[in-house]
This record gives structure tokens, C-alpha cells and sequence, in this order.
């Protein structure tokens, strides 16, 4: 099979690259072996959220200070800057809504109602402009009996601090009832499932109910899997202001944003390979001639460039053994410690080094093979060296720019 191009990870970053370059005309194949890290995505995209453990309040002039082979600092404070000015946009001709701008960053609620700094907010979840900010006057904090993966009393503890006036209600949905017969179907994914037009009229009505006046009233996120057609309608049946907070993963606006933007990139013209994993790169001459898959087997995919964009070692982008990090779809040169010693710090909480260890990249985001650079392969997003995005918040901002930059630059070899 031949295309223009191939993306190898069909998460946040490899559907960003391959929007991009569908948008353009191009033949473009996505090849995803299944869950990518929108799952767990909270609903809000972090372009820089923490730099040396303090919070930051404008991203765009935090880039300075990020180390000098950072993949921000490898595009530049400018490309990043117009690239994140294209996102929203992207985004809604996809079908998703989203607040907020590279200019400054704004704050979101955690699961457990602590402030988070954030680029950009899906519609429907509650943005405040400073850390210290007090996000509402008084707060009906809803709980769905039997739901496990929203936790009010911390949310209460924590919003009480700002000096928001709390109280929980906990109500009971009839179409739930037989998930309740087991608690691992009581999950976000398994309940927005059943929210259809007759179940969401009742969670309105019940809220309708119990709601005082005054109070913004908030949900778990458990609405709109598929778009958000269905939060909006719940919205317009409330009486009182009404958000919903990110819930632990797996994250129904993690799985919403995922098949928004599959779809859209489907509309555009894309092959989304579902459920395939590269096995291995075939390279020459240090150019990238086919890719062996498990489901073609010997009918190898072939394109004039490809973007690996397959995550880091949390998706197997990146593995290691008791000796090594390695890349183990092209053998890349990886960035790690040769010292084991070195890999991880002993606080848990304190950055972790092998969280930086990736890809290394040229500053074309070309990578190399044994000292040799690969000329028509590029590499996004966490494969990426240098940037701990857990650490820095940057983890959807890094995926999505890299994304559409290395796109532009494989459209320009």
C-alpha cells in the first residue's frame, strides 16, 4: 500500500500531524495499535504548566528557560507561538470547542478540586484566571451513587479553602441501576454510554430539584462520548450554571476529543489503521522504504515521508531493559544514562530523568541511526528527548505542535 505520507501513533499528536496534512490533499496513513493518552486526557491541554516545580502563569515567555534542546526551543518562541494560535481553529472544524489562548495560561479543576494551569479548556469545564482564585460563590457538588472515579469530599476540602460555600448531593439514576450490580461497570465510560436524551432529562430534572439559588452546580464529566451535542443539551435543562469536572481516567473528554478528531480526520480523507502496530522500519540509504505491520504482514506500507509519533515509554514508543532505553520500530539513537543508577530519582514525586529519555532529533526534528540521519522521517510529540512532560504540564501541547510542525516540514523535503 502506498501513500504520501504514514504516522506511526494515532493518539493526540499523530492525529494533529495527520489533519494537517489531509487538510493539504495529501494521502495521509495513521497507524494506531489502540489506547493512546487523550484516554486520559482531563479535558484540558497544558502548553507549559510548570517549569522547576513552580507554576506558570504566561507559557509563550517561559520558553527561554526551557533546556536549549527542548522541542519548544527547537522550533522557536515565534513557530510555537503562531502554531498554538492555529489550534483552536483546527480544533473546532473538527467539532471541538475550547477556551483559551498561548498568551497566559488559565486554571481548571483537578478530580480532586486543586487549581491545574491550562492552555486551553474543552467546553463545559469550569476556567478561573489566577491559581488563587475564588471560582465561584457557592458550589452543589453532584455524585452519582455508586460512581467510583469522582471524589466530592476533596473536592469540598479544596474548594472550602478558597472560600467557596459547598455541599454534595448524591443522585440516583434509574438507567444506571444494573451497572451498579457491578463495580467495575460504574465507571465514566460505562455511564456516559447510557445517557441517552431520557436519562439526561432526568439528571437535569433531579439537579433542577435540589439546586439552590446562586449555586453553580457541578457534575462528573460523564456526558458526551461522542460530541458534545449532549452536554450542551444538558447545560440548556439545568436552571443554575452548570460544569463538569474530570473524573479519573479513563476520561469520557479523553475518549470524546479522540473521536472527534479520528473522525474529522477520516472526513478529510485519512486511513486510520485501527489495531495495527509497526513490527519494524525497512531503511536504505538512510531514507525510510516500507513499514512491516502485524496486520499486512508482507504487504508493506510505503509513503515519500513518515512522522513517528508513537508516544514515550508509558505507550511504547520508548523501551527499556535492565541495560537500555531503545526505540524499537527503527532502532533509533535514543537519549538515556548508561548508568541504571541514574534513570529514576528516589523521591517518587521528583522528576524522573527517564521521563526525558527519547528520541534525539536534529534540529530539522530529523532523527538518526547510528550517527546516520534519517531524511524522510521525523519524530513528535513524547518520543521526543528533553522535555518531561508530566513534570512541565506541556504533555498535549507538545503533542499537538510538533505534530503539525513536523507535518509542515515533511510537506517541504
Amino acid at each position: 500500500m502506498k501513500f504520501d505520507y504514514i504516522i506511526i501513533g494515532g493518539g493526540l499528536c499523530g492525529l494533529s500531524a495527520g489533519i494537517r496534512l489531509a487538510e493539504q490533499g495529501k494521502k495521509t496513513a495513521v497507524v494506531s495499535s489502540g489506547q493512546s493518552a487523550l484516554h486520559f486526557f482531563a479535558g484540558s491541554f497544558g502548553l507549559i504548566g510548570k517549569n522547576g516545580g513552580k507554576t506558570v502563569l504566561n507559557p509563550l515567555e517561559e520558553i527561554d528557560c526551557l533546556p536549549e534542546k527542548h522541542p519548544y526551543r527547537l522550533m522557536g518562541k515565534e513557530r510555537v507561538k503562531r502554531l498554538a494560535a492555529e489550534v483552536p481553529v483546527m480544533l473546532d472544524k473538527a467539532g471541538i470547542t475550547v477556551t483559551g489562548s498561548a498568551e497566559a495560561n488559565h486554571f481548571t479543576l483537578t478530580p480532586f478540586g486543586k487549581p491545574r494551569p491550562s492552555w486551553l479548556t474543552l467546553n463545559g469545564l469550569p476556567t478561573f484566571g489566577k491559581p488563587d482564585e475564588k471560582p465561584f460563590e457557592k458550589a452543589l457538588i453532584v455524585s452519582i451513587k455508586g460512581f467510583l472515579e469522582s471524589y466530592p469530599a476533596f473536592m469540598v476540602e479544596n474548594l472550602e479553602k478558597k472560600g467557596v460555600c459547598c455541599r454534595v448531593e448524591t443522585i440516583d439514576l434509574e438507567r444506571l441501576t444494573h451497572l451498579r450490580e457491578s463495580n467495575f461497570d460504574m465507571r465514566a465510560a460505562s455511564i456516559a454510554k447510557q445517557m441517552d436524551r431520557a436519562t439526561i432529562e432526568e439528571f437535569a430534572s433531579k439537579i433542577n430539584s435540589c439546586a439552590g439559588k446562586d449555586e453553580s452546580v457541578l457534575i462528573p464529566a460523564v456526558i458526551g462520548i461522542n460530541d458534545e451535542r449532549e452536554l450542551d443539551r444538558m447545560r440548556e435543562m439545568v436552571n443554575n450554571p452548570l460544569y463538569c469536572v474530570p473524573t479519573i481516567p479513563v476520561s469520557v473528554p479523553g475518549l470524546r476529543a479522540q473521536h472527534i478528531l479520528q473522525h474529522y480526520f477520516e472526513k478529510l480523507g485519512g486511513t486510520y489503521l485501527l489495531g495495527d502496530r509497526v513490527e519494524k522500519g525497512i531503511i536504505e540509504d538512510g531514507m525510510v522504504k516500507a513499514l512491516v505491520t502485524t496486520n499486512f504482514g508482507e504487504d508493506h506500507l510505503h509513503a515519500d515521508a513518515f512522522i513517528l509519533a508513537s508516544g514515550n515509554v508509558f505507550g511504547e514508543g520508548i523501551k527499556s531493559n535492565p541495560h537500555d532505553f531503545y526505540e524499537p520500530v527503527f532502532g533509533l539513537d535514543v537519549n538515556y544514562s548508561s548508568n541504571r543508577d541514574e534513570w529514576y530519582a528516589f523521591n517518587f514525586f521528583d522528576a524522573q530523568p527517564y521521563m526525558e529519555y527519547g528520541v534525539e532529533i536534529d534540529n530539522d526534528f530529523h532523527p538518526s541511526l547510528k550517527g546516520i540521519k534519517i531524511k524522510n522521517l521525523f519524530v513528535a510529540g513524547s518520543t521526543l528527548a528533553h522535555c518531561n512532560s508530566l513534570k512541565e504540564d506541556s504533555g498535549a501541547g507538545t503533542a499537538i505542535l510538533t505534530g503539525l510542525h513536523t507535518a509542515d516540514l515533511a510537506m517541504n523535503i
